[in-house]
């Protein structure tokens, strides 16, 4: 039976195991995706050798840190600086090496695409973690300028914004709007961003990346404004079936 997994520091509500053993399930697959919560990465390695995995996700908050435990990165992950997907390869059934990709690009761009209009061209990204740099990516890609909203004090080639810098102005022209935080995430549904929502229209494309809710209060407030919203879960589909090509159309014995 092959293993996979998902590693992250709460994972009781996870879509992936679910996704996962209901797909192998399915499709009479002998296999089984776990979950393996971590405080921090100190005994990440261990789990491959302890557990014989053929391929693992990553979740929040390791998206990024977990580079440094890698041996090599795929282009896209390399560019994003953020990975969810680790394909292992092993020698003499000893772990030889980790290769980190990230399929978060892919299902957010399969996810946008097609609710794209010719207004949309300004984006305004809530977040700056690992989910906020694939989802960069993919505006990049498709050509959308944008701006980020952060509680850093970092600067790149977009400009980024503080939160309490969110006005009237910067709603009405950044006409799609994606939450990447887990704020109003599950159990904690009742939270809401603390944004202007007053100024949002029906011309607006409004994202969260959260899926459990379905409908969070950010997307609830923008469905009341006759926004078009978007959740994460299709999002999520698309990036697990692509880790799940990764894992089995790689070569992973050496």
């Amino acid at each position: 039976m092959k293993k996979f997994g998902l590693i992250g520091q709460s994972l009781k509500h996870s879509f992936s195991k679910e996704f996962f053993n209901e797909k192998f399930h399915r499709e009479n697959i002998s296999a089984r995706y776990d979950n393996y919560e971590l405080e921090n990465l100190s005994l990440f390695k261990s789990i491959f050798s302890d557990n014989d995995l053929c391929g693992l996700n990553v979740t929040i908050p390791f998206k990024e840190k977990i580079i440094n435990y890698l041996d090599d990165l795929d282009p896209i992950s390399k560019k994003i600086g953020a990975v969810n997907t680790i394909l292992p390869t092993y020698s003499n059934k000893k772990l030889w090496s980790l290769k980190g990709f990230n399929t978060d690009a892919y299902g957010f761009h399969q996810l946008i695409k097609p609710f794209l209009k010719s207004h949309h061209n300004l984006g305004l990204i809530l977040g700056d973690g690992g989910a906020s740099k694939a989802v960069s990516y993919v505006l990049d890609s498709l050509n959308i300028n944008y701006n980020i909203i952060t509680r850093k004090n970092t600067s790149d080639i977009h400009q980024k914004f503080n939160w309490n810098d969110i006005n009237s102005y910067m709603v009405k022209y950044h006409l799609i709007i994606i939450n990447t935080t887990p704020i109003g995430m599950y159990p904690n549904s009742i939270d809401k961003i603390d944004f202007p929502y007053e100024f949002i229209t029906q011309e607006h494309l409004i994202i969260d990346l959260i899926y459990n809710p379905s409908i969070t209060q950010f997307l609830q407030k923008a469905s009341s404004q006759n926004a078009q919203i978007l959740n994460g879960y299709q999002m999520l589909v698309h990036q697990a079936l692509k880790a799940w090509n990764i894992w089995n159309f790689s070569t992973n014995i050496k």
